[in-house]
């Protein structure tokens, strides 16, 4: 205890020995400091950001819709658009011709736009630049082309299922057609019409003609039409209760095509905004105080450092 209070003491008698040392290289980091964080050689940027929740976004997998959401805001397709509306390689002054030019170009956005979400599953959107009118700008802008992103997606999946819909509708339609043809042939060729009551109105007839106990005019008709029945009648009933079930399973599927269609032409949004971006005229980068007294608090040390190390080595060859 003893020997770490004389070290204390030995370091601050130093301190105090080379005290204008310690000033003056304080007032020089200071002023070093200063200029190389100022507007000449750290351009100020502004900050603006905006809260929000994701709405309508199907979640794929076990993904949830806020992770999902922030894969569709870090996709490429989204910081394209941004890129291009807002000429960003000539903003940041990148030339994107050079071997390396488009790499940078995605780091500096990275650099300046942050998608992050927060503890109440809300996603973050920030976004710093030298304008703080621009940077309201694009983070709108990055809102408005996630939606876009999103509706194209279900748009996309939304025609899929269609197509599919749409083929069963065409397949499901020349059934009905051919049974149809076959079913009017039937009617037309063996008068069969309504099977159930015409089966019944024709044993009447038959019974009754039986009943006279003699010859009747109509016996030929109903002979003939009783042939009819059971030769076709059969394959009309049949052929009915397949149309029917055939009719009930086009109708069921034009329905959920008419549900998808009405789907993919919604214009749907994808973002329930909890704070909405809005331009901030107060500098957000750099903090020009804190790399002041970063700076200040580096080259004291430093300068301590040294001083310590002259005077360990003095003692060494004394």
């Amino acid at each position: 205890m003893q020997e770490y209070t004389q070290s204390n003491y030995h370091f601050l008698k130093l301190i105090i020995k080379w005290k204008f040392y310690f000033i003056m290289i304080s007032v020089v980091a200071i002023i070093v400091a200063s200029i190389f964080s100022s507007e000449w050689f750290i351009p100020s940027k502004y900050k603006s950001f905006a809260i929000l929740y994701p709405s309508n976004i199907t979640p794929y997998g076990h993904e949830s819709p806020a992770e999902q959401m922030i894969q569709l805001l870090e996709s490429s397709d989204i910081q394209k658009d941004v890129i291009q509306k807002f000429n960003l390689a000539k903003r940041y002054d990148i030339d994107t011709t050079s071997k390396l030019g488009e790499t940078a170009l995605i780091a500096t956005y990275e650099s300046n736009v942050t998608i992050s979400r927060t503890q109440f599953e809300s996603i973050e959107i920030k976004v710093l630049d030298t304008d703080p009118l621009v940077a309201c700008a694009m983070v709108s802008e990055i809102i408005d082309a996630l939606n876009r992103k999103a509706r194209k997606l279900q748009r996309d999946k939304t025609k899929e299922v269609l197509v599919v819909l749409t083929n069963q509708l065409n397949y499901k339609k020349q059934q009905l057609d051919s049974l149809n043809s076959r079913l009017f042939e039937l009617r037309t060729k063996y008068q069969i019409i309504d099977y159930t009551s015409e089966a019944k109105e024709l044993m009447k007839a038959y019974l009754k003609v039986l009943a006279g106990g003699k010859a009747n005019s109509n016996m030929k008709n109903i002979d003939e039409m009783m042939h009819n029945f059971e030769e076709k009648g059969g394959e009309y009933y049949a052929g009915m209760k397949v149309f029917d079930e055939l009719l009930k399973g086009y109708s069921k599927t034009k329905l959920d095509y008419d549900e998808e269609w009405k789907e993919m032409n919604k214009e749907l949004t994808y973002t329930n905004m909890v704070t909405s971006p809005s331009p901030s005229f107060k500098k957000a980068y750099p903090i020009r105080s804190l790399i002041v007294l970063v700076s200040v608090v580096s080259t004291n040390l430093f300068l301590f450092l040294i001083i310590v190390f002259l005077d360990t080595k003095r003692k060494i060859f004394q």
